[in-house]
């Protein structure tokens, strides 16, 4: 969903490899952090999709909330 959202190949490579590795967290970090360095709008589905993925990890909200203001009501 970030790729389609406008994240870059890069970090989409750079987040996958992680993956590959079961390194959920690192992974999970890399492309919350790439979407807020690039300013990449985000729609509601895909905060929800990280929230969940968060909670999963058992992570506070304090560590992706600042995606919050990437929400762009349009690709809701």
């Amino acid at each position: 969903m970030a790729e389609q959202l406008g994240l870059n190949e890069k970090d989409i490579t750079n987040a996958k490899e992680c993956l590959e590795y079961n390194e959920l967290e690192l992974s999970f970090d890399c492309v919350i952090t790439q979407i807020h360095e690039y300013d990449v709008a985000i729609n509601k589905a895909f905060y929800s999709m990280v929230t969940a993925i968060a909670s999963e990890l058992k992570l506070p909200a304090n560590e992706y909330d600042f995606l919050v203001p990437l929400i762009k009501k349009e690709l809701s």
